[in-house]
């Protein structure tokens, strides 16, 4: 209550209500930082992620060539890893769409890293052989070598190291389930892609069908990016209703019905013959839930 300006409260009880449920979106974004820009496109009227630029270019592709190829080596022997396998994927999405993408390669690589250090030296559902351990040594390289060059994916990763995350309720997996469609309509197909990844597997049961080789528990990686984007789109809800009033053929397309019918913006343009999804500001509550805030 003390952040809260006294023209706020001389505005009356709808602003103190918005302004309440600003700081704790920027609160959630504080507390899960990201090396990237979530900004609104005006030529589509919709959210998208700009990565910091990658610095050191050529070691970086060379960290991401030993990876290739340690892969590459796992894949082609009896190693016990294959093309479904989830830390598979992960690394074939790094290796492409997060090549240029130090924050989203750093949060995925940690995450591969940590699983294939308990596969091959706690549950031995690797054998731990030369080629399944190089793989995890070009990981583990990929990791040191993102983070020595570039300081503020570093320092998210020394935040992030802090953070317990909590088990999410069936009442918060719904919410989740609910705001996928919504999420990925008002954002751009690379942003929309990450989500329609991610929250599969924050959810992690049978409301929607799971990413082969899903890990039993929610990752950090997947909490971190579904969080900490959704609260920096909390942040620009007032620029995207300015933005999507704009004109009739923006206000026409699906995209604006589609949230419109989520409740997202609009409100009275709800029918009655559809069930008001879940708004930002709810994903917003989960997410500090989650970090244990409120």
């Amino acid at each position: 209550m003390a952040l809260i300006d006294d023209a706020v409260w001389q505005s009356g009880p709808e602003a103190v209500a918005a302004e309440i449920e600003r700081i704790k979106a920027e609160m959630l974004s504080e507390k899960l930082p990201m090396a990237e820009t979530i900004e609104l496109n005006p030529e589509t009227g919709q959210f998208r992620a700009v990565p910091i630029p990658v610095e050191n270019a050529p070691y970086m592709s060379a960290l991401l060539s030993q990876i290739e190829d340690a892969l590459e080596d796992c894949l082609g022997g009896h190693n016990g890893l294959s093309e479904r396998a989830g830390d598979v994927k992960k690394l074939g999405r790094v290796l492409t769409k997060y090549r240029d993408d130090p924050q989203n390669a750093e949060l995925t690589l940690t995450r591969v890293a940590s699983s294939l250090r308990a596969q091959l030296h706690e549950s031995r559902e690797l054998p731990d052989n030369e080629d399944n351990l190089a793989l995890l040594n070009a990981v583990e390289e990929g990791v040191r070598g993102i983070r020595a060059n570039h300081p503020e994916v570093a320092a998210n990763r020394e935040q992030l190291a802090q953070q317990a995350l909590k088990a999410l309720s069936p009442e918060d997996k719904k919410v989740l389930e609910e705001a996928l469609p919504v999420l990925a309509a008002i954002s751009e197909p690379e942003l929309a892609e990450d989500f329609e990844q991610d929250i599969p597997e924050l959810i992690n049961d049978a409301l929607l069908p799971l990413p082969d080789g899903a890990p039993p528990l929610p990752g950090a990686d997947a909490a971190t990016r579904v969080f900490s984007r959704v609260s920096k789109m909390a942040l620009l809800q007032e620029q995207y209703g300015k933005l999507t009033r704009k004109g009739a053929e923006w206000f026409d397309s699906d995209t604006r019905k589609t949230v419109q019918l989520a409740g997202l913006v609009g409100g009275g343009a709800v029918t009655a013959a559809v069930t008001v999804g879940p708004k930002l500001i709810e994903l917003v509550q989960i997410g500090l839930r989650v970090l244990g805030v409120l």
